[in-house]
């Protein structure tokens, strides 16, 4: 038989709501002929039977080259899936104030860090200091510069975290976005290696 070219590009972690896993549910699937590529895509390779469990590729190999012997199968992916079974919830109300709650506490503990840090420069001496050399006249208790630092620090940080509410400013990746991915990565390893021990892969 002619062999069967499989392209396979498995993500380093999926969010399932349903405990067996197929190797569609952990990644894209290419294959000339549709129908295989649709029943590679239906094989089940897993069962969750906790909360997270790992998925190694080369399990999925084995387990594709049971029902296609003639494949030769190429990984662009992870070579280990983190999987994790997340219950389906139809209320979304605690959702909704965990996000409130994670606002109000990052609002309050931005706003003391920025006042702590001020207070720790002296900012107010500074902006005296600043307004009696430039002009030779004492400074009022609200000037144009406690003004212009307030819109700048405003405008600063909308353009440092690119958004507004849901919208983008621009198409750039910013700092935070880069160190979110780096943290993300770092996580997810960690936790295949936690996981892979107590599955003793």
């Amino acid at each position: 038989m002619e062999n069967i070219l499989i392209y396979l590009r498995a993500e380093q972690h999926k969010t399932l709501q349903k405990r067996k896993v197929c190797v569609r549910d952990i990644g894209s699937i290419y294959c000339e002929d549709t129908k295989v590529a649709a029943q590679i895509g239906g094989l089940v390779i897993d069962n969750i039977i906790g909360k997270k469990a790992v998925i190694q590729m080369i399990d999925i190999i084995e387990r594709i080259t049971k029902e296609f012997p003639n494949a030769q199968i190429i990984n662009f992916g992870a070579p280990d899936i983190l999987v994790e079974y997340e219950i389906p919830r139809k209320n979304k109300f605690p959702e909704g104030v965990k996000v409130f709650l994670v606002c109000v506490l990052i609002f309050f503990g931005s706003a003391f860090t920025i006042m702590a840090f001020n207070n720790d420069i002296s900012i107010t001496g500074v902006f005296e200091h600043f307004y009696t050399q430039m002009t030779g006249t004492a400074k009022p208790e609200i000037s144009e510069l406690e003004i212009f630092y307030a819109i700048g620090l405003a405008v600063g940080i909308i353009l440092f975290f690119n958004h507004i509410g849901k919208k983008k400013l621009s198409d750039d990746v910013t700092p935070i976005q880069v160190e979110m991915d780096k943290h993300n990565k770092d996580t997810y390893d960690t936790i295949i290696d936690k996981v892979k021990e107590k599955q003793n892969v």
